[in-house]
Protein backbone atom coordinates (compact mmCIF):
# COMPACT_ATOMS: atom_id res chain seq x y z
CA UNK A 1 0.00 0.00 0.00
CA UNK A 2 1.16 3.46 -0.67
CA UNK A 3 0.96 7.07 1.34
CA UNK A 4 -0.13 9.61 -0.32
CA UNK A 5 0.66 13.19 0.90
CA UNK A 6 -2.12 15.74 0.81
CA UNK A 7 -1.72 19.21 -0.02
CA UNK A 8 -5.24 21.06 1.17
CA UNK A 9 -5.06 24.96 -0.23
CA UNK A 10 -7.21 27.70 0.88
CA UNK A 11 -6.63 31.29 0.18
CA UNK A 12 -3.48 30.45 -1.90
CA UNK A 13 -1.52 28.78 1.28
CA UNK A 14 -1.44 24.78 2.41
CA UNK A 15 -3.17 24.12 5.07
CA UNK A 16 -4.34 21.42 6.96
CA UNK A 17 -7.72 21.69 9.01
CA UNK A 18 -9.00 19.77 11.69
CA UNK A 19 -12.46 18.12 10.18
CA UNK A 20 -12.71 20.99 8.01
CA UNK A 21 -13.26 23.77 10.50
CA UNK A 22 -11.76 26.91 8.62
CA UNK A 23 -8.98 28.38 10.86
CA UNK A 24 -8.56 25.25 13.31
CA UNK A 25 -4.79 22.73 12.05
CA UNK A 26 -1.99 24.20 10.32
CA UNK A 27 -0.91 26.97 8.05
CA UNK A 28 1.87 25.47 6.11
CA UNK A 29 2.63 28.29 3.37
CA UNK A 30 3.25 28.52 0.15
CA UNK A 31 1.36 25.00 -1.95
CA UNK A 32 4.52 24.70 -4.36
CA UNK A 33 7.20 24.82 -1.56
CA UNK A 34 5.42 22.01 0.41
CA UNK A 35 4.78 19.97 -2.91
CA UNK A 36 8.02 19.87 -3.73
CA UNK A 37 9.32 19.29 -0.53
CA UNK A 38 7.08 15.88 -0.92
CA UNK A 39 8.65 15.10 -4.19
CA UNK A 40 12.24 15.53 -2.56
CA UNK A 41 11.06 12.85 0.02
CA UNK A 42 10.33 10.18 -2.92
CA UNK A 43 6.79 10.26 -2.53
CA UNK A 44 5.67 10.17 -6.60
CA UNK A 45 1.83 10.47 -5.52
CA UNK A 46 0.24 13.60 -4.77
CA UNK A 47 -3.53 14.14 -3.00
CA UNK A 48 -4.28 17.95 -3.94
CA UNK A 49 -7.82 19.68 -2.49
CA UNK A 50 -8.67 23.45 -3.25
CA UNK A 51 -10.59 24.30 0.13
CA UNK A 52 -12.11 27.51 -1.68
CA UNK A 53 -13.45 24.90 -4.41
CA UNK A 54 -15.36 22.59 -2.20
CA UNK A 55 -16.97 25.69 -0.12
CA UNK A 56 -18.10 27.74 -3.25
CA UNK A 57 -15.43 30.57 -2.46
CA UNK A 58 -13.34 30.91 -4.94
CA UNK A 59 -10.40 28.54 -6.74
CA UNK A 60 -6.86 27.83 -6.53
CA UNK A 61 -6.10 26.53 -10.33
CA UNK A 62 -2.99 29.11 -10.12
CA UNK A 63 -1.51 26.61 -7.46
CA UNK A 64 -2.78 23.64 -9.25
CA UNK A 65 -0.90 24.64 -12.12
CA UNK A 66 2.37 25.57 -10.59
CA UNK A 67 2.29 21.83 -8.38
CA UNK A 68 1.28 19.82 -11.63
CA UNK A 69 4.60 20.84 -12.77
CA UNK A 70 6.96 19.39 -10.00
CA UNK A 71 6.97 16.00 -12.08
CA UNK A 72 4.47 13.30 -9.51
CA UNK A 73 3.63 10.37 -11.50
CA UNK A 74 0.33 10.67 -10.26
CA UNK A 75 -1.89 13.97 -9.10
CA UNK A 76 -5.24 13.44 -8.21
CA UNK A 77 -7.08 17.29 -7.61
CA UNK A 78 -10.38 17.45 -6.20
CA UNK A 79 -12.73 20.24 -4.49
CA UNK A 80 -15.37 21.79 -6.28
CA UNK A 81 -15.21 19.55 -8.79
CA UNK A 82 -19.11 20.05 -9.63
CA UNK A 83 -19.26 20.81 -13.69
CA UNK A 84 -17.06 19.04 -16.99
CA UNK A 85 -15.84 22.17 -17.23
CA UNK A 86 -14.44 22.43 -14.16
CA UNK A 87 -13.30 18.48 -14.40
CA UNK A 88 -11.83 19.39 -17.90
CA UNK A 89 -9.83 22.23 -17.11
CA UNK A 90 -7.83 20.27 -13.92
CA UNK A 91 -6.86 17.74 -16.50
CA UNK A 92 -5.49 20.37 -18.85
CA UNK A 93 -3.28 21.39 -16.07
CA UNK A 94 -2.24 18.40 -15.29
CA UNK A 95 -4.11 16.58 -12.69
CA UNK A 96 -3.92 12.92 -13.22
CA UNK A 97 -7.67 12.33 -12.11
CA UNK A 98 -10.73 14.60 -10.83
CA UNK A 99 -11.78 14.11 -7.30
CA UNK A 100 -15.75 14.27 -7.08
CA UNK A 101 -17.81 14.40 -4.18
CA UNK A 102 -21.09 16.06 -4.47
CA UNK A 103 -21.77 15.69 -7.66
CA UNK A 104 -22.36 12.08 -7.93
CA UNK A 105 -25.02 12.05 -5.07
CA UNK A 106 -27.06 15.76 -6.25
CA UNK A 107 -26.67 15.61 -10.15
CA UNK A 108 -25.76 11.79 -10.99
CA UNK A 109 -26.90 12.53 -14.53
CA UNK A 110 -24.67 14.96 -15.14
CA UNK A 111 -21.82 13.15 -13.03
CA UNK A 112 -22.29 10.00 -15.82
CA UNK A 113 -22.10 12.56 -18.94
CA UNK A 114 -18.77 13.69 -17.17
CA UNK A 115 -17.56 9.96 -16.70
CA UNK A 116 -18.64 9.67 -20.80
CA UNK A 117 -16.69 13.00 -21.77
CA UNK A 118 -13.37 12.31 -19.72
CA UNK A 119 -13.29 8.40 -19.07
CA UNK A 120 -13.66 6.72 -16.16
CA UNK A 121 -10.07 6.28 -15.58
CA UNK A 122 -10.18 10.14 -15.01
CA UNK A 123 -12.34 10.20 -11.74
CA UNK A 124 -12.08 9.05 -7.84
CA UNK A 125 -15.34 9.56 -6.16
CA UNK A 126 -14.45 10.45 -2.84
CA UNK A 127 -17.12 9.31 -0.19
CA UNK A 128 -17.13 11.73 2.61
CA UNK A 129 -18.44 9.97 5.61
CA UNK A 130 -19.30 10.16 9.37
CA UNK A 131 -19.89 8.15 12.06
CA UNK A 132 -23.17 7.48 11.55
CA UNK A 133 -22.73 5.77 8.13
CA UNK A 134 -24.20 8.77 6.10
CA UNK A 135 -22.34 11.06 2.79
CA UNK A 136 -21.63 14.67 3.56
CA UNK A 137 -21.93 16.77 0.53
CA UNK A 138 -21.45 20.12 -0.56
CA UNK A 139 -18.08 20.78 1.91
CA UNK A 140 -19.40 18.51 4.49
CA UNK A 141 -22.44 20.81 5.13
CA UNK A 142 -24.88 18.46 4.62
CA UNK A 143 -26.08 15.15 4.17
CA UNK A 144 -26.72 12.48 1.38
CA UNK A 145 -26.95 9.09 1.16
CA UNK A 146 -25.45 6.51 3.55
CA UNK A 147 -22.44 4.61 2.31
CA UNK A 148 -24.36 1.09 1.18
CA UNK A 149 -26.74 3.25 -0.94
CA UNK A 150 -23.47 5.42 -2.48
CA UNK A 151 -21.59 2.43 -3.12
CA UNK A 152 -24.24 0.91 -5.10
CA UNK A 153 -25.05 3.71 -6.85
CA UNK A 154 -21.41 4.00 -8.36
CA UNK A 155 -20.04 2.46 -11.48
CA UNK A 156 -17.72 2.84 -14.19
CA UNK A 157 -15.08 5.27 -12.11
CA UNK A 158 -11.68 4.76 -11.33
CA UNK A 159 -11.87 4.11 -7.67
CA UNK A 160 -13.02 5.40 -4.07
CA UNK A 161 -11.53 7.59 -1.46
CA UNK A 162 -13.40 7.01 1.99
CA UNK A 163 -12.47 10.01 3.86
CA UNK A 164 -14.04 9.51 7.71
CA UNK A 165 -14.58 13.02 8.55
CA UNK A 166 -14.85 12.82 11.87
CA UNK A 167 -11.54 11.81 12.69
CA UNK A 168 -9.73 14.21 9.47
CA UNK A 169 -7.11 16.18 10.84
CA UNK A 170 -7.18 14.32 14.13
CA UNK A 171 -4.19 11.57 13.72
CA UNK A 172 -6.75 10.48 16.13
CA UNK A 173 -6.90 6.77 14.94
CA UNK A 174 -8.47 5.51 11.84
CA UNK A 175 -12.59 4.34 11.13
CA UNK A 176 -11.72 0.07 12.28
CA UNK A 177 -14.56 -0.66 10.01
CA UNK A 178 -13.51 0.95 7.10
CA UNK A 179 -12.52 -2.86 5.67
CA UNK A 180 -16.36 -3.79 5.25
CA UNK A 181 -16.97 -0.67 2.88
CA UNK A 182 -13.75 -0.97 1.00
CA UNK A 183 -14.55 -4.77 0.45
CA UNK A 184 -17.39 -3.45 -1.83
CA UNK A 185 -15.62 -1.50 -4.07
CA UNK A 186 -13.58 -2.61 -7.58
CA UNK A 187 -10.94 -0.01 -8.31
CA UNK A 188 -8.37 1.61 -6.87
CA UNK A 189 -9.63 2.02 -2.83
CA UNK A 190 -8.24 4.81 -0.81
CA UNK A 191 -8.66 5.96 2.89
CA UNK A 192 -8.20 9.26 4.59
CA UNK A 193 -9.40 10.55 8.13
CA UNK A 194 -7.44 10.23 11.68
CA UNK A 195 -4.31 8.05 10.18
CA UNK A 196 -2.12 8.21 13.44
CA UNK A 197 1.01 6.26 13.13
CA UNK A 198 2.93 3.06 11.70
CA UNK A 199 -0.08 0.66 12.85
CA UNK A 200 -3.41 2.52 10.83
CA UNK A 201 -0.91 2.05 7.77
CA UNK A 202 -0.57 -1.20 8.54
CA UNK A 203 -4.35 -2.09 9.43
CA UNK A 204 -5.16 -0.21 6.14
CA UNK A 205 -3.32 -2.35 4.35
CA UNK A 206 -4.59 -5.80 6.05
CA UNK A 207 -7.88 -4.52 4.80
CA UNK A 208 -7.12 -4.06 1.43
CA UNK A 209 -6.47 -0.19 1.12
CA UNK A 210 -4.04 0.48 -2.32
CA UNK A 211 -3.45 3.85 -1.35
CA UNK A 212 -3.46 5.68 2.25
CA UNK A 213 -3.73 9.55 2.06
CA UNK A 214 -2.34 11.33 4.99
CA UNK A 215 -2.48 15.30 6.18
CA UNK A 216 -2.26 16.13 9.87
CA UNK A 217 0.14 12.78 10.79
CA UNK A 218 2.65 13.44 7.90
CA UNK A 219 2.98 17.43 8.87
CA UNK A 220 3.44 16.39 12.39
CA UNK A 221 5.76 14.00 11.83
CA UNK A 222 4.03 11.21 12.74
CA UNK A 223 4.26 9.48 9.22
CA UNK A 224 6.53 11.30 7.68
CA UNK A 225 8.66 9.24 5.35
CA UNK A 226 6.77 6.22 5.16
CA UNK A 227 6.30 6.20 1.03
CA UNK A 228 4.94 2.54 1.19
CA UNK A 229 3.74 -0.21 3.74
Amino acid sequence: MKVIPSVDISEGKAVKRVKGVKGTGLVLGDPLKVAEEIYSMGYRQLHVVDLDGAEGTGNNSDKLREIAKVGFDWLQVGGGVRSLERASELLRAGASAVIMSTLPFTRPDEFYKIIDSLGGDKVLVSLDYDSQGYVLIKGWKERSLTLNDALRSLRGIKGVIFTYVDREGTSGGIDENAGKWAALVEGIKEYAGGIGGLEDLLKLKAMGFNFAVVGMSFYTGKVRGIVEV
